[in-house]
């Protein structure tokens, strides 16, 4: 497993598939460990729409308003955000909030994916460069 990277070939784009015709919206994924980690644990991560790559557990903890901000809703706004993110250092964050405790995690993870899912026709998830 490598490190997290900017390059959007080692970027996952996962279409919701909750819009219109079934089109977006779009969430960017990676796995990988943190850049700089001692402990190289591979672990999944969710980009966020300022270029920092936030711990998917952690991103599930965010209010659902906070979460619908960090989604795209035209795969052309993901390939244009993915090229301008390319040649920049990668920021990362592997940290879960403070005080959160391994249920309250996997219930804030039940309740968003049970969000996802219940608007969602088809999920696809392809690399954002073949």
């Amino acid at each position: 497993m490598s490190a997290l990277s900017n390059d959007p070939a080692r970027c996952e784009v996962m279409n919701l598939g909750y819009g219109p015709q079934g089109h977006g919206p779009y969430l960017v994924r990676q796995e990988g460990y943190e850049p700089g980690s001692s402990t190289f644990k591979p672990q999944r991560f969710v980009l966020q729409k300022d270029g920092r790559w936030l711990l998917n557990l952690a991103f599930v903890m965010l209010p659902e308003a906070e979460q619908e901000k960090q989604l795209f809703h035209h795969l052309t706004d993901v390939l244009l955000f993915l090229d301008g993110l390319s040649d920049k250092p990668v920021q990362a964050d592997a940290k879960l909030p403070p005080g959160t405790n391994a249920d309250e995690i996997m219930a804030h993870f039940e309740q968003c994916a049970r969000r996802i899912l219940r608007g969602m026709r088809t999920c696809t998830v392809t690399p954002a460069r073949g």
